[in-house]
Formats: structure tokens, C-alpha cells, sequence
């Protein structure tokens, strides 16, 4: 069962996902994402890091999002999608490994232009603007508040720890919270 919290999440990342603002979200919009993804990096498309992308978001949308469609339209709307990330990903830690984490890789994988094993401060900030239309101010603040040793950068692991505290955990002050940027209260 969600707390406020994880329904907050869910429905602050629902908004991100849904590109067109119509309040579903629907493979279009998973492509649109995609897209958005390897052109700020600057890869072009058909590229293999665009391809690889594409591939992530589609295994997502086929074996998490579209099953959380319950009425069968191709959409899912904000309450099917919160019920279907506590189905899916929430109460089990094998659906964070075997749905989000081979997406967050992608990403990991786009954002470390320099091919140094580290996310910087500007790496980050230009996936949040992206990804999921987020401020340069609501990236900065999102990446401080997940740079708990203050180096300058995230690992892999940091990221992930962060990606999954963000679906799976209930509590108001772990910085998963802020991997996708502030969440409204």
C-alpha cells in the first residue's frame, strides 16, 4: 500500500513522463522522452546510444507501463500508474533491478559524456533539463542534495541507491526523493 509520499512521487514523475501534458501517458510519450534524451547529449538518431535508449524506454513502456493500463485504452492515467509502480516495482526490489535499473543504465551510461565512470554537476543538470523538463535551478538542487560526500560528481552506485530509494522508500527525508528534482508537498 502507497503513503502520501510515494503517491506524491509517483505523481510528480507521472508529470515529467507525460510530454504532451494530456494527463496520460502512452508509448508516444516514452519515444518523445527518448528522443529529448540523445539530442541534448548529441547523439544522433539511429545512433547506437539513441537505439539503445529507444530500446530501454520501449522494454519499459512493454513490460511495466502498458500493463498498468486496467481499462485497456493504450494510456495509463496518474492512478493506474501509481498502483502499477506499487505492483511492479515498489513492493518487490527485483522489479527496481529488472524494469528501472536497465533504464537508469541508459542513462548513467548518456550522461557520462567523458566516459570517466562519473556524473558531474553539468552532466546531471543537462539530463534533468531533458529527461524530465526540469530547471537548471531544480537540477543544481536536486544534484546537491545527491552529492552527500560534495565531491562534484555521482557513481553509478550512488545513483542507483538514490533512483531506488526514490520508488521504493516511504520516508520524507531520503535523497532518492530528489533524483527527479523536488517534489511538490
Amino acid at each position: 500500500m502507497l503513503n502520501e509520499l510515494l503517491k506524491r512521487k509517483f505523481a510528480h514523475l507521472f508529470a515529467l513522463l507525460d510530454v504532451d501534458d494530456d494527463g496520460t501517458i502512452d508509448k508516444m510519450d516514452y519515444t518523445a522522452s527518448a528522443d529529448r534524451i540523445v539530442t541534448a547529449f548529441g547523439y544522433a538518431p539511429g545512433s547506437p546510444q539513441s537505439e539503445l535508449v529507444r530500446d530501454r524506454y520501449n522494454r519499459l513502456w512493454e513490460a511495466v507501463t502498458r500493463p498498468m493500463d486496467t481499462d485497456g485504452d493504450d494510456r495509463v492515467d496518474v492512478e493506474e500508474y501509481s498502483s502499477g509502480m506499487d505492483r511492479f516495482v515498489t513492493t518487490s526490489e527485483e522489479g527496481y533491478r529488472t524494469h528501472i535499473a536497465p533504464v537508469a543504465d541508459a542513462f548513467y551510461d548518456l550522461m557520462d559524456v567523458d566516459g570517466d565512470g562519473r556524473i558531474t554537476r553539468t552532466e546531471y543538470v543537462r539530463m534533468a533539463a531533458s529527461a524530465f523538463r526540469l530547471s537548471e535551478d531544480a537540477g543544481n538542487a536536486a544534484f546537491d542534495k545527491l552529492d552527500l560526500d560534495g565531491n562534484g560528481s555521482l557513481d553509478r552506485d550512488e545513483l542507483h541507491a538514490a533512483n531506488e530509494q526514490f520508488f521504493r522508500c516511504p520516508e520524507e527525508d531520503s535523497r532518492g526523493n530528489w533524483i527527479f528534482g523536488p517534489i511538490a508537498a
